[in-house]
């Protein structure tokens, strides 16, 4: 932990399980201005964590505004505002004529007025219905979450390893997940490097399996919906 939090430039992370309050670590080094990139699964909660918060940090929401959609929805208010205001006169008519002349049956005049409440209800319909936002997603710092397995289908394995790099001349490798538990509680082992040439190749494996299309990766844009609310107008 003392490498990590005194790397000057930068902080490559494998991790298949990570905590909230380490995540936090790289987030701040990522705002001290050193580079930050980071492995993990989509199965990344520690026991006492929950992968939504852990992943939530990591993701920023951006929100653009529909013009074609807006400017439609803004017709349907303006149709919906004149037709309840037909209704309204019409109700009012009605109600004065038939007041005035004593004859109720000039209310069934009233019975196509339904056919305008019909049409301002689908309006009300389609006003909440409508979508004038445009979302996308980006991360805070490059990471990757790959997908497990599933029903034991190894088509691409579970990344196991665990695997630290910082600043390109210190390598970590053993059995430390990035938790609360591995850093702190579980008996675990691990091996420091700083051999120009050892570090070399560690960074090299990390880089291709940073980079390897074959492995199923979940997507930014399916994080982003799971993790953020996104309302329609």
């Amino acid at each position: 932990m003392e490498d990590i939090e005194n790397a000057k430039r930068s902080v490559k992370i494998v991790s298949p399980f990570l905590s909230p309050f380490l995540v936090k670590k790289l987030i701040d080094l990522h705002f001290r201005g050193v580079e930050v990139q980071l492995i993990t699964m989509d199965t990344i909660e520690d026991f006492y964590g929950d992968r939504q918060k852990n992943i939530h940090q990591l993701i920023i929401q951006d929100r653009s505004i529909d013009l074609d959609a807006k400017t439609l929805l803004l017709k349907w208010i303006s149709i919906k505002r004149w037709l309840y205001f037909f209704l309204m006169v019409m109700i009012l008519v009605l109600g004065v004529i038939a007041y005035s002349t004593q004859d109720r049956m000039v209310l069934w005049g009233g019975i196509p007025l339904l056919l305008v409440w019909l049409m301002i209800r689908n309006y009300n319909s389609k006003i909440s219905n409508a979508k004038t936002y445009k979302y996308s997603y980006r991360r805070l710092f490059p990471f990757k979450v790959f997908t497990t397995p599933v029903n034991n289908s190894y088509s691409h394995p579970f990344i196991h390893g665990k695997l630290y790099l910082i600043d390109e001349g210190i390598a970590y490798l053993g059995s430390l997940n990035f938790t609360g538990n591995g850093t702190k509680n579980n008996y675990e082992t691990r091996i420091r490097i700083t051999d120009r040439k050892g570090v070399e190749e560690l960074v090299a494996e990390f880089d291709a399996l940073f980079h390897n299309e074959d492995y199923l990766e979940k997507e930014l844009a399916e994080w982003g919906k799971e993790l953020y609310v996104e309302p329609g107008n």
